[in-house]
């Protein structure tokens, strides 16, 4: 008995040596990992007020954790480095970088997190609307991370967040600043005031199925763009998402407005219903630089005038299964050739179709183009059309445009569209869409009725109008 006690003491005591000396190895294994709790770190406080001297943020922490019977080692820095508005504090030491953090078996550390931001310096190079960083981890050579991100500057921010009652922004106030979506709720109107900032983070939106109504004027726009405002994003495609516009959403306004470097710039959705209420009107605005559509609309009813769609990757203007659509005294001009673009720039369809080409439904389809100016860099057309014409409401027309084409339907009998001239436009690269005195499109506009009077920077149109939103001043 007594020798199986000993036997049994010298067993148990060789296997806490072992477990002992295996404890105290370091684990090197090139497939170890560490484990982090968090993928991504907020700080949504809005700063403002603060005394220099006192940490700009709240206090956040993350957990690292060694998931193995062995100690290990691990470099955390932050990827901004020494420059980084965010600061860390690892077991009581603060930095940017720390070197062979050692972790005990089955243990962890807590790192602890602020940011420093200013909310009175706007320089977007020092201090973004939205500082973004990211903890760097290297464990045997594996790298992780947790990203970073936090209210800039002193702003009014939505992060992911509806508006519920009728609400105004307006300019006395601060810049608004939309991370992930702001939506309008049904039956609930959003009023954007005349000089308006509003900046949107990658892929944000603002969703809405209620009502907008922008309200900018010619001297004092309504700005929708990106959240960077380093000169070098200032016309940087696909920054954001856009405006989307969905049922039940009815009688939306548009008016000088400058949306711009999204995905699309105002989407509007099947929005069935009753077709005598328009989903949107847009007046006066430009669109530029979306990586994918400028307006868009899917059985839509949409009147765009005196308005600039422009440098989109797809299209300026696309209509789609089928809709209501009036275009008056509109500019549509793609001159970006860094886009990879196929298709022309302006299109319109009521078939739908699939992968194959082939029809899978049709849809009832109303139209009136007038005194627009269609053109872009593509060398034969820059108008295309999918329609099935039993489908077509009358009137329906594409008339007194100038159009970059090769197409004999907008040259039939009768037609006074003016084909394949140059609109000649005195400075599109900086987005000024003035005509030159030769532009073909010069004092070729139809009469409309009711008239149009002013154009897209509110100067009048005398005697016989120019095609496009611009009118000649000379």
């Amino acid at each position: 008995m007594q020798s199986l006690l000993k036997y049994s003491l010298f067993i148990f005591g060789l296997y806490a040596t072992i477990s002992s000396c295996k404890k105290d190895e370091l684990n090197t294994n090139t497939n170890s990992q560490i484990t982090i709790n968090r993928d991504t770190l907020w700080f949504d406080t809005v700063f403002t007020n603060i005394n220099s001297t006192a940490p700009k943020s709240v206090n956040k922490q993350i957990l690292v954790y060694n998931p193995y019977d062995q100690r290990i080692k691990t470099s955390i820095r932050l990827g901004g480095g020494s420059n980084s508005h965010f600061r860390l504090n690892v077991d009581g030491e603060a930095g940017s970088s720390f070197s062979d953090i050692e972790l005990y078996p089955n243990d962890s550390i807590f790192l602890f997190v602020e940011v420093h931001p200013d909310p009175n310096n706007n320089s977007p190079d020092f201090n973004p609307l939205i500082i973004r960083d990211s903890i760097l981890f290297n464990t045997n050579g594996n790298e992780s991370k947790t990203m970073l991100i936090g209210w800039g500057q002193d702003a009014h921010y939505i992060f992911r967040d509806s508006i519920e009652t009728d609400t105004t922004w307006s300019n006395n106030k601060l810049p608004i600043v939309v991370y992930g979506y702001c939506y309008v709720k049904p039956g609930v109107n959003l009023t954007i005031e005349e000089g308006m900032n509003i900046h949107f983070a990658p892929r944000s939106w603002l969703f809405v199925e209620g009502k907008i109504d922008i309200k900018g004027k010619v001297d004092n726009p309504v700005l929708m763009q990106g959240d960077r405002l380093q000169p070098s994003w200032e016309e940087e495609s696909g920054q954001w998402g856009g405006i989307w516009i969905s049922h039940p959403s009815y009688d939306n306004t548009i008016e000088h407005a400058i949306i711009k470097n999204g995905t699309v710039g105002v989407y509007c959705d099947s929005v069935p219903g009753d077709e005598n209420k328009r989903n949107v009107t847009i007046n006066k605005t430009m669109i530029r630089n979306m990586s994918f559509d400028g307006i868009s609309g899917k059985g839509s009813t949409i009147h765009v005038q005196n308005s600039v769609s422009t440098n989109c990757g797809r299209f300026t203007f696309l209509a789609a299964n089928g809709g209501n659509y009036t275009l008056l005294h509109n500019t549509f001009y793609t001159g970006r050739r860094d886009f990879s673009r196929r298709e022309p720039t302006f299109a319109y369809l009521n078939r739908r179709r699939d992968e194959f080409g082939s029809i899978l439904e049709t849809y009832d389809i109303q139209f009136y183009f007038v005194n627009n100016i269609i053109d872009g860099v593509l060398s034969e057309t820059e108008i295309g059309e999918d329609i099935d014409y039993s489908r077509v409401i009358t009137p329906s027309v594409v008339d007194y445009n100038l159009i970059k084409t090769n197409k004999a339907i907008y040259t039939g009998s009768g037609s006074s569209n003016i084909i394949n001239a140059s609109a000649k436009f005195k400075d599109s690269y900086n987005f000024n869409f003035d005509l030159d005195t030769l532009s073909a499109a010069k004092d070729m506009a139809f009469p409309l009725n009711p008239s149009i009077d002013n154009d897209f920077l509110n100067r009048a149109r005398i005697g016989n109008a120019d095609l496009g939103a611009y009118e000649s001043q000379f």
